[in-house]
């Protein structure tokens, strides 16, 4: 044997290539037939074999398995049995299973050729995992092994089904070698979501030298919103957590999952930098001239994480009008938005017009002017054009769904949805009780500021991966240009040279841009509708292939990367954090009182929080919304970086003062904090 290595000789030979007139064998496929063994009875498709040529070990992936016998036609088996089928066969007739086997890579015995030749009557074998590794290309990664997906072959190491981690090249989902991932599936399995996460967790993990981060658009319920919880608590850490999770029907991952994460080398822990972004319920805006982010609590933000204690990692979306009016193009009807209209959009825009409240002025100003004047123009605009700019304007806080507000916005030092990025930073932005118009401005918005940071070398990171599902909307194939997709574009083929890495997933692949899903170095491909199929886009896969693809399993994908010559089937184990309904019934605002309030906030700011016991006797008598304003303003100065050491000694001063109406929770807490500390 040239590479007894390559070889599972523990299970011996499971079959014996054949050739014919009609099916030779080639560089790049070959057909066995299986034996009687208890071992080739476990093969099936997607199993990976390897048979050898004149030198060197050819390595396969399993295809379209076909049964054989010597009949000619259906009608000899009919006539052999009279039409009867429940006569007994006066002889067993001979039948054979073959498959079709797909080469992945050829190993040589001298390691200086590269050639590939098709292998030779002989012995099949399982591969092992040396050889899948080999196959796969590892030895040629000029980056980091990125595990993806776990392949079980059917042979068994140590009692065990064999298992190989399906790596992929960190230089070729990252970049600079090539970059982007994309994922196809139907919706409604999670399939996508949940894989997305598996590779970003995986890649945190791995790269461990250089800075890396990750932005995902949270786009249905609570799915992205507890990605810092673990998907399970234990009693005896925390007796009280680990009921909640009990109740709310949250078990954990069965050992097969952990099995799975402890054979693909990573680590079953959550996100722990995360933070999330959400707009302002609509009709909260402050109504100030100017508007502080860091005053809003997470309490008046459209989100399903806002919880006491929870919200710590919560920050607001918040824009004023100069943020909004680059974006008018997408905010109004195509036609409202003609050439005199975009032309007074860029007058306000050439007028630093900053504000809504500063458009008004303008436009009152406007018919002042005309109301004065016998003529028809102000500053170059039909009076008809301010008219209509007045009336579409006017609903402008209600088509931005809570985005924008009336006064001027100063956020400071507070972390902003397009602000730069942190190392290991998972930053979610919550639309997904935005529909429409305000959820596409948010994806178009951020996606564009940050390509821009990234030109400008801000992005505070060296890999930043971008996670945008349902990427047929905002990136359709066809003529039909938007500023969003011309970015998503140029990211595809750009972004890997600015650091820049986009994950893409939609339900269907063909309706994605040529140019984005062309630039994808790395496909997975979980469950598909067969009127997906049926497009070009799956021409290269194998019948048996495609029919795979229509019934795969959830958790179920095949891989296919720029170092694998044959795509690969593979699984993935369940989310490491919670996802969902979960995570609301967990750490959601239902069941909490004002003392559970208080408790999960200092849980938060100090390493030793009072006992609730002791919660529940100071604040005894205590009206709830006076608790509240206390516990708001202790909260509030930590967000700003004025928070007290004793954030629980400064929650109790806080209680004995008098409720402060229609003062700024931002001056009031600063004030509190700077009294404490004079106190200490």
């Amino acid at each position: 044997m040239l590479h007894d290595s390559y070889l599972d000789q523990t299970s011996g030979p499971i079959g014996r290539v054949v050739t014919s007139e009609e099916s030779p064998a080639t560089a790049h496929e070959f057909f066995f037939w299986t034996a009687e063994t208890e071992a080739a009875q476990n093969l099936d498709i997607g199993h990976i074999v390897a048979a050898e040529s004149e030198d060197a070990t050819a390595v396969a992936v399993l295809d379209d398995p076909r049964r054989y016998s010597d009949l000619q036609s259906f009608l000899d088996d009919f006539y052999a049995y009279d039409g009867d089928p429940s006569l007994e066969a006066l002889s067993e007739r001979v039948e054979i299973l073959v498959f079709r086997a797909r080469v992945l890579a050829t190993k040589h015995r001298d390691e200086r050729k590269k050639s590939k030749r098709p292998v030779r009557t002989g012995p099949v074998f399982f591969a092992t995992n040396a050889a899948i590794e080999f196959a796969l290309g590892t030895e040629e990664f000029s980056g980091h092994s990125i595990p993806m997906l776990l392949h079980e072959n059917g042979n068994e190491k140590n009692g065990s089904p064999q298992r190989t981690p399906l790596y992929v090249d960190e230089e070729y989902l990252l970049g600079p070698e090539a970059g982007h991932l994309n994922i196809t599936g139907m919706s409604g399995l999670s399939t996508k979501t949940s894989h997305a996460l598996f590779t970003i967790a995986s890649t945190f993990q791995t790269v461990e030298d250089k800075k890396v981060a990750a932005l995902m658009f949270n786009v249905k319920g609570a799915d992205l919103l507890f990605l810092d919880k673990p998907v399970e608590v234990s009693a005896e850490d925390d007796p009280e957590l680990a009921e909640r999770y009990k109740r709310a029907g949250q078990r954990g991952l069965p050992p097969e999952d952990r099995e799975m994460y402890e054979s693909l080398g990573i680590e079953v822990r959550p996100f722990e930098n995360l933070r999330i972004f959400a707009p302002l319920t609509f009709g909260g805006d402050p109504q100030a001239s100017t508007v502080y982010p860091a005053d809003i609590p997470a309490k008046k933000l459209n989100t399903r994480r806002r919880a006491w204690g929870e919200d710590s990692c919560v920050y607001p979306i918040v824009w004023d009008l100069e943020d909004v009016l680059p974006h008018a193009g997408r905010i109004f009807d195509p036609t409202d938005y003609d050439d005199k209209f975009k032309g007074f959009v860029e007058y306000l825009r050439a007028g630093q017009v900053r504000t809504m409240r500063r458009f008004h002025a303008e436009i009152d100003e406007a018919f002042a002017y005309f109301e004065e004047s016998e003529s028809s123009y102000w500053n170059g605009h039909h009076q008809a054009t301010v008219a209509k700019v007045r009336n579409r304007f006017g609903v402008l806080p209600s088509k931005c769904g809570g985005l924008l507000v009336d006064g001027e916005v100063e956020y400071g030092d507070l972390p902003q949805v397009d602000g730069s990025f942190e190392d290991r930073e998972m930053r979610v932005v919550d639309i997904s009780q935005l529909s429409g118009v305000p959820q596409d401005l948010v994806v178009t918005k951020v996606i564009n500021s940050v390509w821009e940071m990234a030109e400008q070398n801000r992005l505070g990171v060296d890999k930043l991966i971008i996670f945008v599902d349902e990427l047929n909307k905002y990136a359709p194939s066809g003529s039909r240009t938007s500023s969003l997709k011309d970015t998503l574009v140029d990211i595809a083929a750009r972004g890997r040279h600015l650091h820049l890495t986009l994950f893409g997933a939609q339900q269907f692949r063909s309706r994605v841009d040529d140019e984005v899903v062309g630039n994808a170095a790395t496909s997975l491909y979980g469950r598909i509708g067969d009127e997906e199929l049926t497009n070009s886009s799956y021409r290269s896969f194998s019948g048996t292939t495609r029919e795979e693809l229509l019934q795969l399993e959830k958790g179920r994908l095949l891989l296919r990367h720029a170092h694998y010559a044959v795509p690969i089937f593979g699984t993935f184990p369940r989310p490491m954090v919670l996802m969902g309904k979960q995570g609301t019934d967990i750490f959601g605002e239902q069941e909490q009182d004002p003392a559970s309030s208080v408790l999960a906030v200092m849980r938060k700011l100090t390493a030793k929080p009072p006992a609730i016991i002791d919660i529940r006797s100071e604040i005894e008598g205590v009206p709830e919304e006076q608790v509240y304003e206390a516990l708001g303003a202790v909260q509030a100065a930590h967000r700003t970086g004025n928070g007290a050491a004793d954030p629980y000694k400064n929650f109790r001063w806080n209680l004995k003062r008098p409720a402060r109406t229609g003062s700024s929770r931002r001056d009031a807490s600063r004030i509190l904090s700077g009294l404490d500390r004079m106190r200490d």
